[in-house]
């Protein structure tokens, strides 16, 4: 059903063990397409699950349920926020979140748009940054290079721990996190986490978008990517 490289990802992401939710997959997929009355139409790449295109809406599905139950709780905070795409059901017990579709999902042009919205978010009881950080540099980064970044994540931990008001993070912000709607750019996929909101706007920094009002101290945005390089390299 999922090509090697699919394979490859969710392997990375989540160790050997993703083995057995992968060839389970068919039957989890014919289960919620039923449920749902969708039709599958594409299948779309990710690190975090598979992620089904269909007739009339987007069925994504994760081997880790507590992944899929957080995404779902930031989506509902989130929720009547134009710059986020929207939850339509959940069946949390198999890892599934129903989304709306989204068109024409292009890239969109103006991405960085969407962040100062989606910081108008109450942050409260999600995750602090800190754990993200954690997760980035002692699995993520440790499986795709074979190398652990501790002074990076020194550096980055610090920054995570600073006094800075929280704001809800998307946790995952890049451009390809953010498509084209009709009401205007839309992210997808967060990784919601509390914390400062200088993390949010890495990637726009390094990829020199117009920062569209940024809600931040641009000299913070720095300090994180010189802590996140190795990610960039």
């Amino acid at each position: 059903m999922i090509g090697e490289d699919a394979r490859t990802r969710l392997t990375r992401r989540f160790g050997d063990d993703v083995t057995g939710w992968i060839e389970a997959l068919p039957d989890l997929l014919a289960t919620l397409t039923a449920r749902w009355d969708l039709t599958v139409v594409e299948l779309m790449p990710g690190s975090t699950g598979t992620t089904f295109l269909c007739t009339n809406a987007v069925l994504k599905l994760c081997p880790d349920h507590e992944v899929a139950a957080l995404e779902a709780r930031a989506l509902t905070a989130w929720a009547g926020t134009p710059a986020m795409v929207d939850l339509l059901d959940t069946d949390l017990a198999h890892g599934a979140l129903l989304l709306e579709t989204i068109s024409p999902g292009t890239l969109a042009p103006d991405p960085a748009k969407v962040v100062p919205q989606l910081h108008e978010a109450n942050p409260a009881g999600f995750p602090p940054l800190t754990t993200r950080v954690d997760f980035l540099f002692e699995t993520l980064l440790t499986r795709r290079t074979g190398t652990y970044y501790a002074a990076e994540h020194r550096r980055a931990r610090a920054l995570a721990e600073d006094n800075v008001k929280p704001v809800l993070l998307h946790g995952d912000m890049h451009p390809g996190n953010v498509l084209q709607g009709p009401r205007g750019p839309v992210a997808i996929d967060p990784r919601a986490h509390a914390g400062d909101p200088a993390f949010d706007w890495m990637d726009f920094v390094h990829g020199n978008h117009d920062l569209h009002g940024a809600d931040v101290d641009l000299d913070r945005v720095h300090e994180w990517f010189t802590a996140f390089k190795p990610f960039y390299s």
